[in-house]
């Protein structure tokens, strides 16, 4: 029949084709059972469409003839002539178990048709389609294979809302400008982080402070440094006088070395330096995992000569004041490789805790994933390499295995009391305010680090972090240990040429991970990190591993071990905090406890409570103003917000959000800050957060905490503190104020170590050191103060003139104006200044008003030309300026001198073009820095481009016009243009290099009153 589908159903021979369905040919029953059930399940054309194309096959399958052709339209009427036998069969109680197992499975849907209605001898006999003749369904082979559940998938499942929106990174405003900071002239403003970025949004990329130079209104009191019986150095370094003439750069500027005659010699010939003993005395920034610039002067040999000699070298080495001890060794032992096991990046930082400490002096919650060394007292951080895993670990669920080995060159241990700072960091700290400053303390350990190093070891570590799948890791049937041993093998394998060991090699080459990358155990790994540490940096980088490299790297290694010799690292070290090393300095005890503040303010900035709570536990990481998620093993993605199959939790851990501020110094000498477990809660089960949810520190307070900051030293402290109780009741007398000063609440005596205020009556204010301190010796120690009138009264001037504004007095830095009746002109200055208490220019009596003759003859022309019937033209110097006109300072470029000149013959000489006359400054002609940079400004400007008219001025390249004061203003140096032909070799700073600028970079630097030296004109030769 199916031969001729052209033909109609009508006329063949209905038992065929039954036939051939009853020969195991059930699929045009399951097509018709499937059509109608979704006929009554599903309004939709496309599923019932569906249902006749497997009618199709199934005919195609029953005829066998597979490639027969066979039409939608013949379809139908098959399958309503096969619905029809169906139900006759039915009737019959034929083939009732095959109509009724698909459509029960098909959720009972089918037709009322299809019921079962079983003829009374079949009743208690078993059919051949598996069901029993009460209808019931019976379990067996057929039936398991035939399942609707085993072909079919009736439920799904999937993670929904997992992608977290992007947080952009949000600065605050900046706040005001600090007062003028009398010894560094200068100021700064400051804001804050409102909230870092996370989950992919924009970073901030501004700065977050700002100084401006200044003219300070207080002087600087901090004490000049006091050497005793020592040589003072031009660097403010103090040693002994023994090591003045001695050949030696003792004081680091060789100040010790001039006007000497006969030189003592220290040791008998000259020894050569530790190699690299320079590194001993870095800086070590703990938070960023990183050395800085150097804190101690390990040039310095204090007059001694102390030697240690090294096998590799047949002349000893001279050994530096700060070590105490130091040996050389070389530890190449072939079987000291360690492998470490991690099942996620966050099991880095919880080796034994799980919260980190940031500082030798307190723990904190501050967490930073950190690799550990082989010494346990060391924990250093590679943030870039750190950075690296966790966005490796983001695109699939990973492990890791760490493989490392240290090889040492030399052990030192530095002196615990006298070290000598290096004269970079000791300038720093002698340049440090007084009054606590955030923004200026805090530059310390971004320049400096936060610790130095106290002992370690110079030398070069190996040091490689694998990544692999954890799925591919379950796959292969390793365990964590089998996992270690076999990369353990195959580096060794790798990187040594002669190599034999008890480990069964076929086990890690059999394995399924391994087999699938042809007996490679390490090609099976994701990527690999490099935290190779010491020797140059070719040979460091050529150990790193890349997927696909094969073969020995034997030859790699040893030469990386000989560069480590002359290329070491500081590894393995301990640290002590960087505030320990500010002794021996003027106001070494205020500073010490200014930095110790300020660090617990520069930790805060590193705190991950900032972020937002990582989905599935992770554990969040601030990267600078960037949040990262850490994510839980069984967790991957972007923000750790995608789980592998066996990760089932939904409990929420919870973690510490931020420290609160510390509350006031209470009457115990005790304050005290909480946090709360709420960044996030714990939820569904989740643990608990770990760690201390309240501290307490010691603290002093006094009643003029708050305006201003006493200057203390070391031994003005130690005197103090150790003062014998049977002294406590002598003090000191009053002490002598100055003229218009008194004291608050004054007495017959004081005690040793109190401190007074000095004040000043009505109207006057006190300019200086106004705290004096009670020392042991019953004297005080005080600095130059003075009370200084704050006001100035207004001047007694003729009738004829006004002043604005008109008040009885004025304060410090207040202006008048003096103004005439229409017509006339001030005789003289018409702007003054209140400054103390008097006016600056100083106000004559006899100043008065007199006829405008100059804007009577000027008319409507411009500055330094007259008005001369309708046309404008130049004034005669001679003749037209004879009335007055304010100062200005004139450099003439014919004599190559300076001097005062008024406006008026100054414009009228510009516009006769009188060209030789340049303008330096308003006001008359004074030595200082303004003229200083006048006078460099136009020699500058010789070879400059840019000529903008602009008042009196002429604005250059690095210079624009203000329209609102019609004053040349200096760009900042980011605000010149990056190209220019005018080129200049320069050295900025306290660099050493040559660097390459323009014009207008030369002029803005030199302008904003930075250190820049000019090395030759045109570009930098090297």
């Amino acid at each position: 029949y199916l031969a001729t589908p052209k033909t109609t159903f009508k006329g063949h021979n209905p038992p065929l084709y039954m036939f051939r369905m009853k020969n195991g040919l059930h699929r045009l029953w399951e097509a018709a059972c499937v059509h109608k059930a979704e006929k009554h399940s599903f309004r939709n054309l496309q599923y019932r469409e569906m249902s006749l194309q497997v009618l199709i096959a199934a005919l195609r399958v029953s005829s066998g003839q597979t490639e027969a052709k066979i039409s939608m339209s013949e379809a139908r009427s098959h399958l309503k002539y096969a619905i029809r036998m169906a139900e006759n069969d039915l009737a019959q109680g034929e083939h009732c178990s095959l109509s009724r197992h698909w459509c029960v499975d098909l959720q009972e849907t089918a037709d009322p048709g299809f019921e079962c209605l079983q003829s009374q001898e079949n009743k208690n006999e078993k059919n051949h389609w598996g069901l029993r003749p009460e209808g019931q369904i019976e379990v067996n082979d057929y039936y398991r294979q035939n399942y609707c559940d085993q072909l079919c998938t009736k439920q799904e499942t999937r993670e929904c809302n997992v992608q977290t929106c992007p947080i952009n990174c949000v600065l605050g405003d900046y706040g005001p400008w600090s007062d003028c900071d009398p010894c560094i002239e200068k100021q700064v403003k400051v804001r804050a982080i409102l909230r870092p970025s996370q989950f992919g949004g924009q970073p901030c990329t501004e700065p977050l402070v700002t100084f401006r130079p200044c003219v300070p209104s207080k002087l600087c009191k901090i004490e000049e440094t006091d050497c005793k019986n020592k040589f003072l150095c031009d660097s403010g370094r103090c040693i002994p006088r023994k090591l003045e003439c001695n050949g030696e750069n003792d004081c680091g500027d060789n100040s010790d070395e001039r006007h000497c005659g006969r030189k003592r010699a220290v040791c008998p010939q000259k020894y050569l330096p530790i190699p690299s003993v320079q590194l001993m005395g870095t800086g070590f920034h703990i938070l960023a995992g990183e050395p800085r610039g150097d804190v101690l002067d390990n040039s310095f040999n204090g007059g001694l000569c102390r030697t240690v000699k090294s096998i590799r070298a047949s002349n000893p080495y001279r050994v530096p004041a700060n070590l105490e001890t130091v040996n050389f060794e070389v530890q190449t032992v072939e079987d000291d490789f360690k492998t470490d096991f991690y099942k996620d990046l966050i099991s880095f930082g919880k080796e034994k805790d799980k919260k980190s400490s940031v500082s030798a002096e307190k723990k904190d919650s501050i967490f930073v994933p950190i690799f550990f060394s082989s010494s346990t007292s060391e924990r250093t951080q590679h943030n870039f390499a750190i950075k690296e895993a966790i966005q490796a670990s983001h695109k699939k669920d990973s492990s890791f295995v760490r493989i490392h080995k240290v090889i040492k060159v030399l052990n030192f241990t530095m002196k615990s009391t006298d070290l000598q700072l290096s004269d970079v960091f000791q300038k720093a700290l002698l340049h440090l305010p007084l009054e606590y400053n955030s923004a200026s303390y805090s530059r310390i350990f971004d320049d400096f680090g936060t610790h130095y190093f106290t002992s370690g070891s110079l030398g070069g570590k190996y040091d490689l972090l694998y990544q692999f799948s954890s799925q591919e890791l379950q796959n292969s049937g390793m365990t964590e240990e089998e996992t270690k041993t076999c990369v353990w093998y195959e580096t060794k394998k790798r990187i040594l040429i002669f190599f034999t060991t008890t480990v069964k090699e076929h086990q890690c080459v059999t394995n399924k991970l391994s087999e699938k990358y042809e007996g490679s155990f390490l090609q099976g790994s994701e990527k690999s990190i490099s935290l190779v540490q010491g020797g140059r940096s070719r040979q460091a980088a050529a150990l790193a591993w890349e997927k696909g490299s094969s073969g020995s790297q034997a030859a790699v290694y040893s030469e990386w071990l000989e560069s480590v010799k002359e290329n070491p690292a500081v590894i393995d070290f301990e640290l002590a905090p960087i505030t320990d090393l500010v002794r021996n300095i003027p106001c070494a005890v205020t500073k010490r406890n200014n930095l110790r503040k300020a660090f617990q303010e520069y930790a805060a900035k590193f705190d991950p409570c900032q972020c937002a709570p990582c989905p599935n536990n992770g554990r969040p990481r601030l990267s600078g103003t960037e949040c990262l998620c850490v994510c839980q093993s069984g967790t991957y993605g972007e923000n750790c917000e995608k789980r592998s199959r066996d990760y089932k939790s939904d409990a929420v851990d919870g973690n510490w959000g931020c420290w609160s501020s510390w509350s006031p110094c209470n009457a115990a000498y005790t304050r005290s800050r909480t946090r709360q477990c709420n960044n996030p809660a714990p939820q569904r089960g989740g643990q608990r957060c770990q760690g201390e949810q309240q501290q307490e520190e010691d603290c002093t307070f006094s009643i003029m905490e708050n305006v201003g900051q006493p200057c203390i030293s070391d031994n003005e402290d130690m005197r103090e503190v150790d003062l014998p109780e049977g002294e406590a009741d002598s003090g000191c007398p009053p002490p002598a104020l100055p003229e218009n000063g008194f004291i608050w609440n004054e007495k017959k005596l004081y005690s040793v170590g109190e401190e007074v205020e000095i004040s000043c009556l009505t109207g006057f204010n006190a300019v200086g050191y106004q705290y004096f301190r009670c020392l042991p010796d019953r004297t005080w120690r005080q600095g130059d103060v003075e009370c200084q009138r704050i006001e100035c009264l207004k001047p007694m001037l003729q009738d004829v003139l006004t002043i604005s504004p008109l008040q009885r007095v004025y304060q410090i830095g207040e202006s008048i104006e003096l103004a005439c009746p229409k017509g006339f002109v001030v005789v003289g200055p018409s702007r003054y200044r209140c400054e103390g208490d008097s006016w600056t220019p100083p106000i004559s009596e006899s100043l008065t008003c007199e006829k405008d003759m100059m804007t009577k003859s000027r008319g409507l022309c411009q500055p330094g030309k007259k008005q001369s019937g309708s046309e404008c033209v130049c004034m005669s110097p001679e003749e037209d300026c004879s009335n007055y006109s304010e100062d200005l300072c004139i450099f003439d470029v014919g004599s190559s001198q300076y001097f005062t000149s008024s406006a008026c013959k100054f414009l009228a000489e510009k516009c006769l073009n009188n060209n030789q006359f340049h303008f330096v400054h308003t006001g008359s002609c004074q030595e200082g820095p303004q003229l200083e940079w006048g006078l460099e400004r136009l020699k500058l400007a010789l070879n400059g481009t840019k000529r903008v008219s602009c008042g009196y001025d002429t604005c250059y390249d690095w210079e624009q016009c203000s329209a609102h004061t019609s004053n040349c203003v200096c760009l900042l140096p980011p605000q010149c243009p990056k190209d220019g032909n005018q080129l200049y070799c320069v050295k900025m700073g306290s660099s050493t290099r040559g660097r390459t600028v323009n014009i207008c970079t030369v002029g803005a630097v030199r302008c904003a009153n930075r250190r820049l030296e000019i090395l030759n004109p045109g570009r930098c030769l090297d």
